[in-house]
């Protein structure tokens, strides 16, 4: 009896094989196509193909990340002043946390997943403010150095997205629009992370190194280097910033944020002040008097 089952098990494994083997394909299939839909900025269409690709391969952990992806992209299209209202930004930056949530369930060493995660609860956090969202800081930053030490290789074909450079930026933002007075007693023993402006320049430059081109890239380096430059008196830092901001207004437009980004740094170069706390969302108030308050 049991040899007679032999040759029905194999045959029943080979035939799982070769589903398991289809839906994989097919899962391909549909992430390619929802690539190329959001290389073209459509993202719902984007969501719905990889909803059905969650149907057949709901294990595949970066359906989830890019599914945060697209929903942090329709947000940022939209100006400062149409944005919705905080609670419905707030709402929407949960669900990418818990899409990115997800990803990490499924694959905890992909940095993609981190980076996500890191970036909604950044979003998060200058929606409702960075000095009401110190307690995140030192998470937001762990899960970001935890990306970059797993050195995501994604990159999209235009150079509109690459996970390691966007890693970079997100972390040169974070070390400009924390604040350095954090770093003293007894913040940085409660609060565990704080601002560097040094580390915000160098994270930037290695950002814009794998991206020249890239205008939000290029945007951001510009304005850690004005931040740098006010800060510690340096002439020769605000001229480069300067200098950059002029210069990315040549660059090609990739995608709806980065029309958004040409607009910032021509206000930049007429407002450099505002450079430190500057976020694409909402200016960032910085200062100590402004938390005691």
């Amino acid at each position: 009896m049991k040899k007679c089952m032999y040759p029905f098990l194999i045959v029943l494994l080979i035939v799982w094989g070769e589903a398991v083997f289809a839906a994989d394909a097919s899962c391909d299939d549909l992430i390619a196509q929802s690539e190329q839909l959001w290389l073209e900025n459509d993202y719902t269409g984007s969501d719905n193909l990889l909803d059905q690709a969650m149907q057949q391969c709901p294990e595949r952990a970066e359906l989830f990340w890019r599914k945060s992806r697209n929903e942090y992209d329709r947000i940022e299209a939209i100006p400062r002043d149409k944005k919705p209202g905080k609670e419905e930004l707030i709402k929407r930056y949960r669900a990418m946390e818990a899409l990115a949530e997800s990803c990490m369930e499924r694959d905890p060493n992909d940095g993609n997943c981190l980076l996500w995660k890191g970036i909604a609860m950044g979003r998060r956090g200058t929606t409702q403010g960075v000095l009401k969202s110190l307690s995140d800081v030192d998470k937001i930053e762990a899960f970001w150095l935890k990306a970059e030490t797993l050195n995501p290789h994604y990159r999209a074909a235009n150079g509109s997205a690459n996970a390691l450079g966007d890693t970079y930026t997100a972390l040169g933002q974070l070390y400009r629009v924390v604040p350095t007075w954090l770093c003293i007693f007894p913040f940085k023993q409660i609060f565990g992370a704080c601002g560097d402006i040094e580390k915000s320049v160098s994270y930037q430059r290695k950002a814009v190194a794998r991206e020249p081109k890239r205008i939000e890239y290029a945007k951001e380096l510009a304005v850690s280097l004005l931040c740098y430059g006010q800060r510690k008196d340096d002439l020769a830092a605000i001229e480069e910033a300067k200098k950059i901001l002029t210069e990315l207004q040549t660059y090609p437009v990739m995608k709806p944020v980065d029309a958004i980004d040409k607009q910032h740094a021509l206000m930049l170069l007429q407002d450099p002040s505002s450079a430190c706390g500057y976020s694409r969302d909402a200016q960032q108030e910085q200062s100590r008097d402004a938390y005691k308050e």
